[in-house]
């Protein structure tokens, strides 16, 4: 018996016993979590049309009052009918798939900029071989094409890399020694070309890691042609920094985006991670659709891109005191804008809904108070799923260290 067999099972067995509470709480924590969305679509409409009115009322009076009837309660039709369209997706089934969807597309993002990253340094290569080739390739150069007495200025070093690569003896004028001129005419030794086959096993391990197919992707085989380095040729040292660098993309995981919830806490949280982000996508759309509703009515300011809005609500752009669901944004150019010196435009967050709905901010209370019970849970869980790694890697050991004093005996 292994000296840490049963340090091994009560490891196992906390896992266990907090799968299996977390388990038990997952009902009241997706009851908690649809009775959130249930109360914002019902104080959606109110809010929206409050957000609305200020615009039309507050901002710009004149034009609102100049519109026909018919087309003032058309408008009013419109919020409504956008504001029901958008409440019918505000489900976590709804939600989960939106996620879903934006995890396929952000893998998809993400594999196609790797990608271009690994064809842009091949090219690169390329480039610089046929350099290389047509500098060292006998005939006129723009040295020996310059007018005789005439001076040129150039770019290049002084000293050349390939003088470098010789040592001092170069660059002390000195020629170099036979030996030295034979081993330069010798093929590059295989520790020097194993640094391209390095950089293909750190995909390889990363891809392995994360539990990706490495034999079936042939982007990280480079073909044989079209200028592509061979295996004996030395990459630069930034492509090896750059792969250190470079992040596979994460294969999108269906537990964390399914319409249920995960039974790993910690999978459990990237599961609210997720259904957050849909959340505020499902707002910022509605939010953009009445941003262009009002836009044709001429209501509003100006019309704000989506990709604005996503850094308002990221923290990335600063936004100036406004009114509950509105964004006001400065203008860098005031004279483009009629004289003016800020944009207002609608922007439907959480926090200013849960402001405005005590009901909902009391709904929002009890969520986060089961996140931080979740976040508690899965901290330990996280320690007992080391520890029952390294029980488990503790136990291989000594299964290897007995198989080689005793190689007779069967493994495991």
């Amino acid at each position: 018996m292994h000296p840490n067999a049963q340090p091994l099972e009560e490891a196992r067995r906390q896992l266990t016993q907090l799968l299996e509470q977390q388990e038990s709480l997952a009902p009241a924590l997706y009851r908690d979590l649809a009775l959130y969305l249930q109360v914002l679509r019902e104080g959606l409409l109110p809010a929206v049309q409050q957000a609305c009115f200020h615009l039309a009322t507050q901002v710009v009076p004149e034009r609102y009052g100049q519109l026909p009837q018919e087309r003032r309660q058309q408008f009013q039709q419109r919020l409504v009918a956008l504001v029901q369209r958008c409440t019918a997706l505000l489900t976590v089934e709804q939600l989960m798939g939106l996620a879903a969807h934006q995890q396929r597309r952000e893998h998809r993002r993400r594999t196609a900029e790797r990608q271009r990253l690994l064809e842009a340094f091949l090219e690169g290569r390329h480039d610089s071989g046929a350099s290389d080739a047509a500098a060292d390739a006998p005939g006129p150069t723009a040295a020996d094409s310059a007018t005789p007495g005439s001076v040129s200025l150039g770019l290049d070093l002084p000293v050349s890399a390939d003088l470098l690569d010789r040592g001092i003896p170069g660059l002390a004028g000195t020629r170099p020694s036979p030996a030295a001129s034979e081993a330069e005419e010798q093929p590059p030794a295989p520790a020097a070309g194993s640094e391209l086959k390095l950089l293909q096993s750190l995909f390889s391990l990363a891809a392995e890691g994360m539990g990706l197919d490495t034999t079936s992707a042939p982007e990280t085989d480079p073909p044989a042609s079209g200028g592509v380095p061979s295996s004996d040729e030395q990459p630069a040292p930034a492509l090896l920094a750059m792969a250190a660098r470079m992040e596979l993309p994460d294969r999108p995981d269906p537990l964390v985006t399914g319409s249920s919830l995960p039974r790993d806490p910690l999978l459990q949280l990237t599961w609210w991670r997720h259904c957050d982000a849909a959340l505020q996508r499902r707002l910022r759309n509605l939010s953009h659709a009445l941003n262009v509703e009002m836009m044709r009515l001429g209501l509003a300011q100006g019309l704000l891109p989506l990709n604005l809005l996503d850094a308002v609500l990221d923290g990335q752009v600063e936004a100036l005191p406004a009114p509950t669901n509105l964004l006001r944004l400065p203008l860098p150019l005031p004279q483009l804008a009629g004289g003016a010196s800020e944009v207002l435009a609608v922007l439907l967050r959480t926090s200013d809904l849960e402001f405005q709905q005590p009901r909902l901010r009391t709904c929002r209370k009890r969520l986060e108070q089961r996140r931080r019970a979740l976040r508690t849970m899965a901290k330990r869980y996280r320690i007992w799923q080391r520890r029952v790694t390294a029980l488990e890697a503790e136990q291989q050991w000594f299964r290897d260290s007995a198989q080689l004093q005793n190689p007779t005996q069967p493994p495991g």
